[in-house]
């Protein structure tokens, strides 16, 4: 049996919905910035329960844009959590600041709020918290440092489609959220990101940065060096069918979890998420931390038997190009060096099988013995 770590869930009649619209899309002839783009954005928000949201080419991209729109530049510096997907950081970069990592909490692997007010100096304009694998950071905390500070707080949403916080959604805390739909995620496209946010004047100006500086295509007047990071009509319209059954999904991926739960609590060697009885997570990823033993071979071992896993990231800076960057820096956050080596994600997603996730859960526990 071969179980697959993530995939994208497409019922059938999403399926039939999606090839309709895609025609029509196509013989209309507006393949960007159009209807199904502005639906979107509208349902989205809706959702949410924010004002406003502001469609992008990625996660990546409206990290980059949250960054600018706050004014965010040259010497700058952007405090962002060590263990996360190098693109969070990589946006600082783009905005030619500077990342500041912050180690994670050893239970929740979430941003740490203790560490995170020690690392403020004059020249720190942006938090990015990220909801890594769904669950949430503890937000009061670090909602509290960022307004004292005066500093802009994005959140990083790419694992948190639907988690909820005190019963307040993800993307919803801070200045802006920044959802993903790379196919892998929580709601796929054909990639695609979305920016959520009620302050209108940040709103209007993404809207500007998203589209080369302009407010409409074809529009001669540029207002802004902006960017190509637009939505197309097609990803806008895969993205739509997924948060149609998007609570669907959500619901799946925790009675997966759940079972993952019952499973590994009593195995020794295992160490099962910790998630706050506040939160609700929607559960992108189940992250399990080895306590005993070489995890490289405890993957090899399952990949063997068709199992696909993967590591929980690895620490940043640890990355060749961040070495590059900044020379090594081995200690700098010692808790994610040491999850590093530790922590990695078994299958979840909203197709699985139940047969699949006992299959899953049978073969980790033999290795286990």
């Amino acid at each position: 049996m071969k179980i697959q770590l993530r995939k994208p869930f497409f019922p059938q009649e999403s399926i039939e919905r999606i090839q309709t619209k895609v025609g029509k899309i196509l013989k209309g002839g507006r393949l960007t910035l159009g209807k199904e783009v502005e639906l979107l954005e509208s349902k989205f928000s809706k959702y949410l329960g924010s004002k406003h949201s502001v469609t992008v080419s990625s996660a990546t991209a409206g990290l980059h844009l949250s960054l600018l729109s706050t004014g965010v530049g040259n010497g700058d510096e952007v405090i962002v959590p060590s263990k996360t997907f190098i693109s969070t950081a990589n946006a600082a970069i783009y905005c030619n600041a500077k990342p500041i990592f912050c180690d994670v909490d050893e239970k929740t692997y979430q941003i740490d709020p203790t560490k995170l007010k020690k690392l403020i100096t004059k020249k720190t304009k942006a938090i990015i918290p990220v909801h890594l694998g769904g669950n949430i950071c503890p937000m009061n905390e670090i909602l509290e440092i960022a307004n004292q500070h005066n500093l802009s707080l994005i959140e990083d949403c790419a694992h948190a489609h639907g988690s909820t916080y005190n019963l307040k959604k993800a993307g919803t805390f801070g200045k802006m959220g920044v959802f993903s739909f790379y196919p892998d995620k929580i709601m796929a496209s054909s990639d695609g990101g979305i920016i959520v946010t009620d302050d209108e004047s940040i709103y209007e100006k993404l809207l500007l940065l998203r589209n080369v500086g302009r407010k409409k295509l074809g529009q001669d007047d540029f207002f802004e060096i902006g960017y190509n990071y637009r939505m197309n009509e097609i990803q806008a319209a895969i993205a739509l069918e997924q948060l149609k059954i998007l609570p669907k999904m959500i619901h799946r991926r925790r009675e997966v979890a759940k079972i993952y739960d019952s499973e590994f609590r009593s195995v020794e060697s295992l160490q099962i998420p910790i998630i706050s009885s506040n939160i609700k997570s929607a559960y992108y990823a189940y992250i399990l931390r080895l306590r005993k033993g070489n995890l490289e071979i405890f993957l090899d071992k399952l990949a063997k038997q068709g199992i696909e896993t993967s590591l929980m990231f690895i620490s940043i800076y640890r990355h060749k190009v961040y070495e590059k960057l900044f020379g090594k820096r081995i200690g700098l956050c010692p808790i994610s060096e040491r999850l590093d080596k530790e922590t990695f994600t078994i299958p979840l997603h909203a197709g699985i099988s139940d047969n699949e996730v006992q299959y899953v859960a049978k073969e980790i526990q033999k290795i286990c013995k």
